[in-house]
């Protein structure tokens, strides 16, 4: 028996063995496939000490052709100083995190993530001779497209959060709009997207090739996208191009809060234990020393700043009082217990006040003393409003202005509306080349607006040359 059970536990425990290593065989390939599925969403999490570089590598996705000879020179002008490479990277790096999150939340190439080394050195105040601003450089029309507010206050082509939407948005737009080529759409991004499909066009008529290599595009966009390319080509392999890669952790450096109420940088900078100037390098957007009274109140802390700035702030705390008069009763009136400091916009007699109908129309207003020289249409035009606008808020019975008085200037929305009510037609007629946002910036209408008096689904909806659009809800 002994010797019988000698030969019978060889047999099981071969037995045993192949069945625990069959098991762990299984388990490891669904924890490999269970980690390739979750490898998106995971976005490296689990190694925050992994540097940026290596996230932004592997997704990867548009092929450079690095030895064509618009590559080659930018990869040579990329390469020519170490010292160029860094500023880049110092950059980027408060705002690369959160730009790559957002690209890979869309399924977008990671090369999409450096659009901003190329537009703006990733400097959140750039701003070009032609009008263009912030790390995505993103022009007024096309701002006012997609529903950006730009104000004496505030500018959101340079709010780092809302400036990544849009240029986001219109990126995804662009990439439909050509049929799925992320050269084309990046051409288009930087050109404008009838430039491209004009090139387009000819090439076609001369049986030439459609691709962005054989397309004949203004200078500066032919070297736009060979330039992009060439970066992520030198972000792929540093090495291999004799350059050094500054390190940028992978982690988030900065989130955004409410705060409720408008409310002064600087002491909001104090709440969140940074100095101003670091809060105001994550806050390009806001123009002036405070918040806009009217909101929104949106501010982007560093991350341990948001828990901090939530700790300090008195639950019974009341709205910031945005204009002072010369009321009895208001000045009799007790000082609201808040930790922010109110901010005074301006001092108004309560006989000027803007009427509450006309005030709520507008973004924002502002002051402005009449010099020698001046008349209605100057200032309206200096201002970026109409005559009437300013005539209806400022009470005038006709287009006299005196020399030494002030006039409340109205924010954009009232000029407008103003300019809409009086001289804007109701319909267009489409031609050939034109598409959904380029009518809605020609008409100055809202695309969102277009699309509901259109009943169209999105703005990539196909319309043909003839049809007629709506601009107005009286028409839709």
């Amino acid at each position: 028996m002994q010797k019988n059970g000698h030969h019978k536990m060889p047999f099981f425990s071969t037995l045993l063995c192949m069945i625990l290593t069959m098991h762990f065989s299984v388990a490891e390939a669904f924890g490999q496939l269970s980690t390739a599925r979750n490898y998106k969403s995971s976005h490296f999490a689990e190694a925050s000490s992994v540097e940026i570089w290596s996230r932004v590598r592997d997704q990867f996705h548009l092929n450079a052709p690095t030895s064509m000879p618009s590559m080659q020179k930018q990869i040579r002008k990329l390469t020519r100083s170490q010292d160029y490479i860094n500023e880049l990277a110092n950059n980027a790096s408060p705002y690369l995190y959160y730009i790559l999150e957002e690209v890979e939340k869309r399924g977008m190439p990671s090369e999409i993530a450096l659009l901003p080394m190329i537009e703006s050195t990733f400097n959140p105040h750039a701003a070009s001779n032609k009008g263009a601003a912030g790390l995505w450089q993103l022009m007024p029309s096309l701002g006012r497209l997609y529903g950006l507010k730009q104000n004496a206050w505030y500018d959101g082509r340079k709010d780092i959060y809302e400036s990544t939407k849009v240029a986001l948005d219109h990126l995804e737009y662009l990439h439909k709009r050509f049929n799925g080529n992320w050269l084309l759409a990046l051409a288009a991004y930087n050109s404008g997207e009838t430039k491209v499909m004009t090139a387009i066009r000819i090439n076609r008529m001369q049986s030439k090739g459609t691709d962005f290599w054989s397309l004949k595009l203004p200078k500066e966009t032919s070297e736009f996208v060979p330039k992009l390319l060439a970066l992520a080509a030198l972000i792929k392999a540093p090495k291999q191009y004799g350059v050094s890669l500054p390190s940028i952790p992978n982690k988030q450096v900065f989130t955004r809060i409410n705060t409720g109420r408008a409310m002064d940088i600087s002491h909001a900078a104090k709440l969140v234990d940074v100095s101003e100037n670091q809060l105001r390098k994550l806050n390009p957007g806001l123009h002036k020393r405070s918040m806009n009274p009217q909101g929104p109140f949106n501010l982007v802390v560093p991350v341990k700043g948001a828990k901090q700035f939530t700790g300090q702030q008195p639950t019974t705390a009341k709205p910031v009082i945005a204009t002072t008069t010369t009321s009895t009763t208001a000045a009799a009136a007790a000082k609201p217990a808040i930790t922010a400091k109110p901010i005074v916009t301006s001092v108004v007699k309560e006989k000027e006040a803007p009427k509450p109908a006309i005030a709520a129309k507008m973004v924002s207003t502002s002051r402005y003393q009449i010099k020698k020289g001046d008349n209605i249409e100057k200032i309206a035009k200096r201002f970026h409003t109409t005559p009437a606008a300013i005539q209806k808020l400022n009470g005038m019975p006709n287009d006299v202005v005196v020399i030494g008085k002030t006039l409340m200037i109205p924010g954009s929305q009232t000029a407008i509306a103003a300019k809409q009510a009086s001289s804007s037609p109701k319909f267009h007629i489409v031609k050939k080349g034109e598409s959904l946002p380029l009518i809605s910036e020609k008409h100055h209408v809202k695309l969102s607006d277009l699309l509901a008096y259109n009943h169209f689904k999105s703005q990539s909806t196909v319309i043909r040359p003839g049809q007629k659009i709506k601009l107005s809800k009286e028409n839709s």
